[in-house]
């Protein structure tokens, strides 16, 4: 898989990870991450999960920028937040289906 099908797939997942957090809020559910509730906390779920998410993409561009000076390491930190972001994601659906 080539850097840049990582990315898309990262960014993705974010997208991803919002829409479903959203939907979880929607249905009661709490942030058990401490920084996220805070911005939820202080702007709303809309604005502190836009917040959050689009910190995240940005750290992802970064990851992404790297490619020309260490490859090797932006391939593995985007192929470990894809499977960390899976598998967030597929616990957060299970949570929600059961």
């Amino acid at each position: 898989m080539r850097l840049r099908d990582l990315l898309t797939f990262n960014l993705f997942l974010q997208l991803t990870d919002g829409v479903v957090s959203h939907q979880a809020f929607a249905l009661g559910a709490i942030e058990a991450n401490p920084l996220v509730a805070a911005a939820i906390l202080n702007w709303g779920v809309v604005w502190g999960l836009i917040y959050n998410k689009a910190l995240a993409c940005l750290l992802l561009l970064l990851i992404f920028a790297l490619r020309r000076n260490r490859r090797l390491l932006a391939t593995r930190g985007l192929s470990v937040t894809a499977s960390v972001y899976m598998c967030a994601i597929i616990v957060c659906l299970w949570q929600l289906l059961r």
